[in-house]
Formats: structure tokens, sequence, C-alpha cells
């Protein structure tokens, strides 16, 4: 594999919609029960339309996205900011480009801007992250 270079876009992740049953796996294994991802009429007296997927699984997508790019080594650092509520139901995409390929205490890195959107266009979450190169001729 060649080099990444400053633009380059990742494989967009399409991740299933998002269901109830999901939600409360989800909620299992993070140890995050809030009602506003479980109950429609928690979601609703908080101000939401319904329930609402948990930021934390959104940017789990993310780092699959990261994780999965066969340029990336180790993770340096990731960071998301949540923009939106995802409704459930919803589709997620997962879509991301390298923002600069630098050398980061002499290992060859590349820095990431990566998105969550809904399938109704409405990002709902973006972020960053810095990952080793591996597997990187040239």
């Amino acid at each position: 594999m060649s080099a990444p270079e400053t633009g380059d876009p990742l494989p967009v992740l399409e991740v299933a919609a998002i269901t109830a049953e999901k939600l409360r796996d989800f909620a299992v294994v993070s140890g995050d029960d809030n009602p506003v991802h479980l109950d429609d009429e928690a979601a609703r007296r908080g101000g939401l339309d319904g329930v609402v997927a948990h930021g934390m699984l959104v940017m789990a997508h993310l780092g699959r996205l990261v994780t999965s790019w066969p340029a990336a080594g180790a993770l340096r650092s990731f960071r998301t900011r949540f923009t939106a509520p995802t409704p459930l139901g919803a589709r997620v995409t997962c879509t991301g480009k390298v923002v600069s390929v630098d050398v980061v205490d002499g290992t060859p890195c590349a820095r990431l801007r990566v998105v969550a959107s809904r399938d109704d266009g409405v990002a709902v979450a973006r972020g960053e992250a810095v990952v080793e190169l591996t597997g990187v001729t040239g």
C-alpha cells in the first residue's frame, strides 16, 4: 500500500438502522442506562421526540471506521463532538479523510477528520483521530 496523502478519503462505513434492541444491548455493556436511550416517555420529558442512540455508540462506529482503515496502526488519539441526536431507526454513515500526514515522535502518523451522519444528511458527530501508519511504502 502506498503512503496516504492529505485529502485521501477513508472507506465509507454504513451502519445498520439503530434498533431498540441495539440500544438495550449497548446500555447493558456500557452501563449507560439513561432512560433517554431506552424509554420514549422519558426521552420526551427530556425534550426529545423519542429515544436516541447513546453518543458513545455513535463514537464507537466512528472508531470502527478509523481502526478498520487499512493504513491504520495504533490509535494515538481520538476525540468526538456530538452535534445532533440519533433517533431510533436512523441509519448512520461514517466518513472520513486524511487531513495531514506527519512524523510524531519518530513514527509516521495520519491525522483523520471523521463524521457520522444520519440518513437524512444531518451530522450527528464530528471528530478527529491520530493513528500510526502501518503497512505503507513510499
